[in-house]
């Protein structure tokens, strides 16, 4: 387990500067999942000897004490890190939450807000459901944006490939562009689903249960978390107030950090709005480390992913 966390937390993170840098690790699931197309999960036993070494081997902190390091200089402790998970996945209540209590981690949990309303899953959830549990055969035949597209599926390899070709193509479009899709390809299979994961997202009274949790602090997402940089400033302004007002009805308190789903970038705009919605901080999905002796973005803040 020393070795595996080693190298998530690399040797030249840990030596240098360790009053000067954070680390904020990006979790999205706990979850032993059959499939896992995105390597989104990280097995519960696994989980609870990471929780474990860390404890024991750093200084966890919350999201808050991090912000409030960054905006006074204040040095960090050595080795401190900050525990996120993206997405708001319902494991992350019932897999995660009570390991974070045994072993007294701090983490943020964001989540996005059309999920509550709508119960839906994710698209690439959908897609993997649709292509891989479901074992599809023969050929896929679709036409996007003029274009005409087609996957042989006769292996799961093929499956697994159609599926990246396709979350490639559809991480790139807007969600009503991304459901289109989706119908699409839905009805040129034929459903015969097996072994289909769980990848069912809280709901409103689970994400207020999570939050009970003196340890967990919910941040948000872009409401039907999509990518923002694919839309306009009114389009943004809507998705990031929409998520504030939906995340902040339910819990009952203000909301104050975002995560971007996707997006390694974000403009001034987005910047700008989020501050204009009272968002203090936003996390991005590039790899580095936090660093008091660099300019720091609250925009835009570096974490490390952490796989299975």
């Amino acid at each position: 387990m020393r070795d595996s966390l080693i190298k998530i937390l690399p040797q030249h993170h840990l030596k240098k500067t360790v009053f000067d840098t954070c680390l904020i690790l990006q979790y999205y699931r706990v979850e032993l999942l059959c499939h896992d197309a995105q390597q989104l999960a990280v097995e519960p036993v696994i989980f609870e000897m990471q929780m474990e070494y860390l404890a024991n081997n750093f200084n966890v902190i919350s999201s808050e004490e991090m912000e409030w390091h960054l905006r006074t200089s204040v040095q960090f402790a050595p080795r401190t890190v900050v525990v996120t998970f993206d997405g708001g996945y319902t494991d992350v209540l019932y897999n995660a939450k009570n390991v974070l209590e045994r072993f007294g981690i701090f983490a943020t949990v964001f989540s996005s807000s059309e999920s509550i309303i709508t119960k839906r899953q994710f698209w690439w959830d959908r897609l993997e459901d649709l292509l891989i549990a479901n074992k599809a055969d023969g050929e896929l035949e679709i036409e996007i944006d003029g274009q005409l597209f087609r996957w042989i599926l006769k292996t799961q390899l093929n499956r697994f490939c159609a599926y990246d070709d396709l979350y490639a193509i559809l991480c790139k479009k807007t969600p009503i562009e991304q459901k289109e899709i989706i119908y699409k390809i839905a009805n040129d299979l034929e459903i015969n689903a097996e072994e289909l994961d769980s990848h069912r997202l809280m709901d409103a009274q689970e994400l207020k249960e999570l939050d009970e949790c003196d340890l967990v602090t919910i941040g948000g997402h872009p409401h039907s978390f999509v990518r923002l940089s694919l839309l306009d400033r009114g389009q943004q302004i809507k998705e990031i107030k929409k998520n504030k007002e939906v995340l902040e009805e339910v819990l009952g308190q203000r909301v104050k950090c975002f995560s971007y789903p996707f997006d390694n970038i974000h403009s001034v705009e987005t910047a700008q709005i989020l501050s204009d919605n009272g968002f203090g901080l936003a996390y991005g999905n590039y790899y580095g480390a936090v660093s008091l002796a660099k300019e720091i973005d609250f925009y835009n803040l570096p974490r490390v992913k952490v796989g299975n």
